[in-house]
């Protein structure tokens, strides 16, 4: 099959297509909207600043000390102090492990640490515990005192940041879906051996056709078969009398 005959298939199944990425997009949506659960994202901002000057040096060897912070807000040493320390938030160091998120910008002393959790309330006592242990442990390993938490915007506010995928779901269905479509009509086309004109024939064979015989409708069957009866019936009978 060329380029024309996929586009003819594909226009000539385009209905099914539609239909079939419809109805795989919707219930992705219900799937993600209804049985996936909401998740929040709660985060506070984290300056580092090593010495009370604030020179170039001194800015430097902050930006320096970024990644040691990022591993270290992520490290057992923290994770499992701020367990311990904080018995009523009940949660385990895999779950801590899996939810916390810690990122910063290039050349910068802002350090952002996240959580993401079911709740809202929850996820914001979460990542404030973490950062009061993480304070404390680089006081205690690093004697560097001037650290400034910031609360996140989205804290003050109080409006809660969602951090639940389901635009992506939902895009990620249809496009997938119309592949699966797509493919499947091309697949279904290619292996189909049908010869539908005499071109294909022709092509096939390697001679030209000398004709073609149509198709018969069964209705015109039918039409002819009534007629035959009619014929018969409305025959004249004679009959010789001696």
């Amino acid at each position: 099959m060329d380029f024309i005959q996929y586009l003819q298939a594909i226009r000539k199944n385009l209905l099914w297509i539609f239909s079939f990425v419809i109805i795989a997009s919707a219930t992705s949506a219900w799937v993600s909207y209804n049985l996936v659960p909401t998740k929040y994202e709660s985060s506070v901002r984290i300056i580092v600043n090593s010495s009370d000057k604030l020179d170039l040096g001194a800015v430097n060897t902050n930006i320096l000390l970024i990644n040691t912070f990022k591993e270290l807000v992520k490290s057992p040493t923290v994770l499992n102090r701020t367990i311990a320390e904080y018995p009523e938030l009940n949660l385990s160091i895999e779950q801590l492990e899996k939810s916390i998120k810690v990122v910063s910008s290039k050349d910068s002393q802002l350090l952002t640490i996240s959580v993401t959790m079911e709740s809202y309330e929850y996820g914001t006592k979460v990542v404030n515990a973490i950062s009061k242990v993480f304070q404390e442990q680089v006081a205690s390993m690093m004697q560097i005192y001037n650290i400034l938490v910031l609360p996140d915007d989205v804290l003050n506010s109080q409006t809660p940041k969602v951090a639940s995928k389901q635009i992506i779901n939902i895009l990620l269905a249809f496009v997938v879906s119309l592949l699966i479509s797509v493919g499947f009509v091309i697949g279904k086309e290619t292996l189909d051996q049908t010869i539908r004109n005499t071109s294909t024939l022709d092509n096939i064979l390697g001679v030209p056709s000398l004709g073609t015989i149509s198709k018969i409708k069964k209705k015109e069957t039918k039409k002819h078969d009534m007629k035959s009866v009619d014929r018969k019936v409305g025959d004249a009978t004679y009959a010789k009398l001696s």
